[in-house]
């Protein structure tokens, strides 16, 4: 659904919510906070001097904004919203770091680098230690006495100006040599102490409000820029992966390919930047793409990556004029050999003959490099993948949700107003009978929960029993190794233990065993269904509604959440510490013991998160499905007020025209698809 589907329905849910009772007001609620808040991450990942900064300013269409020079940054991630839920459209807020975030980093940095060790992760936690160090020491000098009243606190910029950035996110002199920093100036003041940029735009040219993210590159020399990086991977929902033309796909960018893989992440987009550079432009280009493809393949099985192709510098003349460095016949050649973009700037170039200015050479040369340059083929590629992903998928459930209960409440004032035109209206009694009936409902209702979550404590405590076999079993087999000769004890030295078959056995542990669970739960809730309506049938002179049966969206399409299979085991790396501590005789015991300790808490974790999102999804089912039932059964018994009739009319026609708004929303998001796809 797109932006305008959005907002309406958001415009439709508080109308609702203005006429509904208590507990359908309070789902509603829940449904307005969640279309608010609507709003999809898209990061920005690669090496250092890929191009990143310069790539995201031709994205967002901000020109200059993010610095590009060779060494702007430290350690700073900068989220770039556009079209924030709060309205706010100017200004910037900048976090800063407290001592317990510093020690978290270099925590989980280690379990991040424990899924894909190396040769040089051995000596990376004690970098990354001292480069923290240094901040802190080169923080002190700059900032002296506030130091520790800065720790953990924000500064919020109502606007901002490259000077602001300066001070907060670019690195400055080194005050730790001597004669260098110039107290006077502020450029890099608060830059080691600052974790995180939050900067605000309107939303621009994207079709929707999103967060783009500029993160430190990997491969850095600074690990701590590394590892922020690798850290900020799981905040995020969409991933464009920036290579250079020069050196695509080396060993850190599939290193990075292999853990965003590991990482279960969202999708992932692959852009080839620096074709500019390349010597014999087009056709090195469709080279190098075919490579990285093919590398992608072997490294990764069938990962369905798409790969991009373009320049960032070509969309940095585009929007600024600067000429340095640009080769018109380039950009000509390029389009020359992309009949899709050739077409794109064709149908442009007619669009702005017809316009009301005259057409200038440069103007035409700058829309040129801008078709050339990828970058509206990388924003359509990404909005239309978070168009048809997971928010889709969010606002059709709003949708139906609202749709359901507008239904209900259509049918609810339809017989209410034939009640009072038949003058059968119902007496205080009838009155007090629905509120008995439902009463009667959310108790039998309350009793069949309690059956579904036995019945999935059931299943999953046998998900328990059998992972904990599997876990003993298959570290028994890594850690003694094949035929009793334990890589832990070999000659070389060499510790790493591959238990990618485990963890990937794991995952289909709780993927069967929750798939079993949804499926009694998806029936169970059925028969909660067929019950109730049977139930409101009986009542006299009951009619059903057109849209009364139970919403299953939640538990329907759940799948579990496998993060926890990330985690690093720490054992793997105190091997050596223990080889010298105990003998080498009871080391493979030792450490056998104290991984499958590591597995089973993170096997608890499987499932105790597994058992927390199930019942969190079915009570969303139940709460709404309960609503609904209330919306069905509330005001049956006449109000005896002469203008019963004028009032019953309101109702109805207002509920008819939500009705019909819901429905025409619908059918345009259909005829809006439709047109997409006839468009491909």
């Amino acid at each position: 659904m797109s932006e305008n589907n959005r907002r309406e329905l958001l415009r439709i849910a508080n109308e609702m919510k203005g006429v509904s009772n208590g507990e359908t007001g309070q789902f509603i609620s829940r449904i307005i906070g969640d279309l608010s808040n609507l709003k999809p991450s898209i990061a920005f990942v690669g090496q250092i001097k890929a191009g990143k900064s310069r790539l995201i300013n031709g994205f967002t269409g901000q020109a200059e904004y993010l610095p590009s020079d060779v060494n702007p940054w430290t350690t700073v991630i900068t989220d770039m919203h556009f079209g924030h839920p709060s309205g706010r459209a100017q200004g910037a807020e900048f976090h800063f770091f407290d001592n317990r975030q510093w020690q978290s980093l270099i925590a989980e940095g280690e379990e991040l680098r424990n899924m894909f060790p190396d040769d040089e992760d051995s000596y990376k936690r004690e970098m990354i230690e001292e480069q923290v160090d240094a901040m802190k020491t080169r923080a002190k000098l700059r900032l002296g006495d506030s130091y520790e009243q800065l720790l953990g606190q924000h500064h919020d910029l109502e606007d901002l100006n490259s000077d602001d950035l300066a001070r907060y996110v670019c690195a400055g002199d080194d005050p730790t040599e001597g004669g260098t920093h110039d107290p006077a100036s502020d450029r890099g003041l608060y830059s080691d102490i600052t974790r995180k940029a939050e900067v605000y735009f309107d939303i621009g040219h994207f079709p929707f409000p999103l967060t783009v993210t500029d993160t430190p590159g990997v491969n850095d020399p600074l690990l701590i820029r590394e590892e922020i990086s690798r850290q900020y991977l799981k905040e995020s929902d969409f991933f464009v992966v920036v290579l250079s033309a020069h050196q695509a796909l080396s060993r850190a960018d599939l290193k990075l390919f292999r853990l965003m893989q590991a990482l279960e992440l969202g999708q992932i987009v692959v852009f080839i930047n620096r074709v500019d550079e390349l010597g014999n432009g087009a056709e090195d280009a469709f080279k190098v793409r075919a490579d990285v493809l093919d590398g992608l393949e072997k490294a990764l099985g069938n990962s369905n990556i798409d790969v991009l192709t373009g320049s960032a510098q070509w969309a940095h003349y585009a929007l600024t004029g600067d000429e340095a460095g640009i080769n018109h016949d380039d950009v000509l050649a390029w389009l020359r050999a992309h009949p899709d973009q050739m077409k794109q700037y064709l149908d442009g170039v007619e669009e702005i003959k017809q316009g009301p200015g005259p057409i200038s050479r440069e103007g035409v040369l700058r829309f040129a490099a801008m078709i050339a340059s990828g970058l509206p083929d990388l924003r359509r590629h990404v909005t239309r993948a978070l168009t048809e992903g997971p928010r889709d998928e969010q606002l059709r459930m709003a949708w139906q949700h609202l749709n359901s209960f507008a239904q209900g409440e259509l049918d609810r004032s339809k017989a209410h107003l034939r009640a009072i035109e038949n003058d059968t209206t119902t007496s205080a009694e009838d009155a007090g009978e629905n509120n008995r009936i439902l009463a009667d409902l959310r108790n039998s209702v309350s009793d069949k929960t309690t059956k579904i979550i036995d019945e999935m404590d059931d299943v999953l405590a046998n998900l328990r029993g059998v992972m904990d076999d599997t876990v003993a079993e298959a570290v028994s087999g890594v850690v003694r190794g094949p035929n009793g000769d334990s890589p832990l004890l070999s000659k070389t030295g060499e510790t790493e233990l591959n238990f990618t078959p485990l963890r990937d056995r794991m995952r289909e542990l709780v993927q069967g065993a929750t798939q079993v669970v949804r499926q009694r739960m998806l029936s169970e809730l059925y028969a909660i269904d067929m019950q109730s309506n049977a139930t409101l049938r009986a009542l006299p002179g009951w009619q059903d509604a057109t849209d009364n049966r139970m919403n299953t969206s939640a538990v329907r399409w759940f799948r579990p959440d496998t993060s926890a299979l990330t985690r690093g085991i720490t054992v793997e790396l105190r091997v050596n510490w223990l080889s010298r501590l105990i003998s080498r005789k009871s080391v493979v015991s030792r450490a056998e013991r104290m991984i499958v300790q590591e597995f089973e808490m993170i096997g608890d974790d499987l499932v105790d998160t597994a058992r927390g999102d199930l019942t969190e999804r079915l009570n969303t089912v139940l709460d709404h499905y309960l609503a609904l039932l209330a919306t069905h059964l509330e005001h049956r018994a006449g109000t005896g007020e002469t203008n019963a009739r004028a009032e019953a009319q309101a109702a109805f026609n207002h509920a008819q025209h939500i009705s019909d708004e819901l429905g025409t929303l619908f059918s345009q998001h259909q005829t809006d698809e439709r047109l997409a796809e006839a468009a491909e």
